[in-house]
């Protein structure tokens, strides 16, 4: 009886016990919820990114076998152009943008470092900036050129004619490319060296009577029975072209955007834009104002892209006669990607800050753990800015004028890992279509990898569109390109990790260098000349601070 009583008399408070249990589980719960539709809603674009490539493969590979049971060509062409037909309209806006963005995001950039980069403190950062991310291009392609995720037992390239294009003569075109003679037809053409047979000596005449080699050749026959009567058809098949090759070569305009000539010009006019001070006050407007509508564009086409990325790689996957193969390409382009980021990161990053400092590297970097996991996370260097500073100020200890002058600067024109990337798709892609990367060719990739990296600081999600300026800009085929798009966003975010990485060492570096700088700062005080470096301002309110998803 009086276990019964004791019983009743707990009951209420074991249920008052299990009632605030469950009511903390279910808030508990209700907090992960919350949590997680947080991170999806943050990370919309990527997640949609990643269905749409997931989508793209599932089914490429479902109805790959039907693709290639058809027997005619003309149908299986077809049936692939429909799968891969919102993938074309991707492409197409991809690049209807480019000329906008190059000139826009370049001459922005350039033009409103000149201001902020003024002074020994401004030239150590862009230095170190400029270095890290020319050397991360040159490691990309040193990497894939070693690896070659891209080589194939059947190449795609035309084989039949050896093409007589040396070394000299892509150095040569990529000097060429860099000075247009006319910027209207640099949008939408460049010069590339070609070679000509020596048709030889002879003449035609108009005669009346009959050829006894016309009537003994079909295709002339088949030609002047047409109408189509052409000269040059008949020269080529009764005087065919002798073997000579001609010694001098004649620069013809080939299709393709001059890439190269439009950075160097919106470098160079970014520079003097920079250093005409208030006069060039409203052209920076202008310029700044276009960049901003660019990049809204650029958005607005990025949510149009899962939906083109899962049309261009269900066209690529439909269309592989082994699947298999196709994909361990693409993961050792991933493995390639992923080495040549590790090997900055732990390597030269590390290498150059120990030359320096004479500290060890390794401490300092994981000073800044926080500073990685965020920009992991929301994949934007930019937007991981507060969390650097805050990592720098309180955990490595550097001088805030530094790290809130230096930062900005990396955000926007230290894009290590970006270069390297760019580097690396570009020769991946050449390797694929079995195309011979000459010496000048390959400067170009590096020069314009390293152009974009900087400029591109602004574009959500650039790797699309960095990928596809750089193959225009060398003459190399976007077909490929759906295969890169869809691992693109994944990579993304170890890219801007290592641009964050880039970024602190670089506030060390130029700390260090600027010691005596600093000293002297603070010696003369308010009215001493070299507080200017620190805070030179521009002459219109400017943003530093860009969204990037590198």
């Amino acid at each position: 009886m009086s276990s019964s009583q004791e019983l009743a008399r707990n009951t209420p408070e074991d249920e008052s016990k299990m009632a605030r249990s469950f009511g903390s589980s279910n808030s508990a719960c209700s907090r992960c919820c919350r949590s997680f539709g947080g991170v999806i809603k943050r990370n919309l674009l990527v997640v949609l990114l990643a269905i749409g490539a997931a989508i793209g493969f599932l089914i490429g590979a479902l109805i790959n076998e039907t693709v290639q049971d058809i027997a005619a060509p003309e149908k299986r062409a077809t049936t692939t152009m429909l799968i891969g037909f919102p993938g074309e309209l991707l492409m197409n806006m991809l690049q209807v943008i480019i000329l906008p963005l190059i000139v826009a995001s370049l001459i922005t950039a350039v033009s409103h470092l000149d201001a902020k980069a003024t002074g020994k403190i401004g030239r150590r950062a862009m230095l170190f900036y400029m270095v890290t991310t020319l050397s991360a291009a040159i490691l990309g392609m040193i990497l894939v050129s070693a690896i070659q995720p891209g080589k194939t037992d059947e190449p795609r390239g035309d084989m039949s004619d050896p093409n007589p294009y040396t070394t000299r003569d892509s150095f040569l075109d990529l000097i060429r490319s860099c000075f247009p003679s006319n910027l209207v037809e640099a949008t939408f053409r460049q010069k590339k060296t070609t070679y000509s047979k020596d048709p030889g000596k002879y003449e035609v005449y108009n005669v009346t009577g009959n050829s006894p080699k016309l009537q003994d050749n079909e295709k002339i026959l088949k030609t002047v029975y047409n109408g189509t009567l052409n000269i040059t058809t008949i020269s080529k098949e009764i005087y065919p072209s002798s073997d000579t090759i001609f010694a001098g070569v004649a620069t013809n305009p080939t299709g393709g955007m001059n890439i190269l000539g439009l950075a160097v010009f919106s470098i160079v006019f970014g520079i003097v834009l920079g250093k005409m001070g208030v006069k060039a006050k409203p052209l920076k407007a202008f310029f700044s104002a276009l960049n901003d509508a660019v990049m809204i564009l650029v958005t607005l086409i990025m949510w149009y892209a899962p939906i083109g990325i899962c049309s261009l790689i269900a066209q690529r996957v439909a269309g592989m006669e082994d699947i298999g193969e196709e994909l361990s390409r693409l993961a050792l382009f991933i493995v390639t990607v992923m080495v040549g980021l590790t090997i900055h990161a732990f390597l030269i990053l590390p290498l150059i800050f120990f030359v320096v400092r004479r500290t060890n590297p390794f401490v300092f970097m994981y000073g800044m753990k926080d500073a990685y996991m965020t920009a992991f996370g929301i994949s934007s260097s930019a937007a991981t800015l507060p969390t650097t500073i805050r990592c720098l100020e309180e955990n490595n200890k550097v001088d805030p004028r530094i790290s809130k002058f230096v930062l900005p600067l990396g955000a926007t024109v230290n894009m290590d890992g970006a270069a390297l990337y760019e580097a690396i798709a570009a020769i991946f892609i050449a390797q694929l279509n079995d195309v011979d990367l000459g010496g000048g060719r390959i400067v170009a990739i590096c020069f314009t990898a390293t152009a974009i990296a900087i400029g591109a600081a602004g574009i959500p999600s650039a790797g699309s569109i960095t990928t596809i300026i750089v193959l225009q800009a060398v003459g190399l085929p976007l077909d490929d390109i759906g295969l890169i798009m869809a691992v693109d966003w994944f990579l993304d975010r170890f890219r801007t990790t290592v641009n964050v990485l880039g970024d602190s060492i670089g506030a060390g570096v130029v700390e260090h260098m600027s010691r005596d700088d600093l000293r002297k700062y603070d010696c003369n005080g308010i009215g001493g000349d070299d507080r200017a470096p620190l805070e030179k301002q521009p002459e219109e309110p400017e943003q530093i601070v860009v969204t990037s998803a590198l």
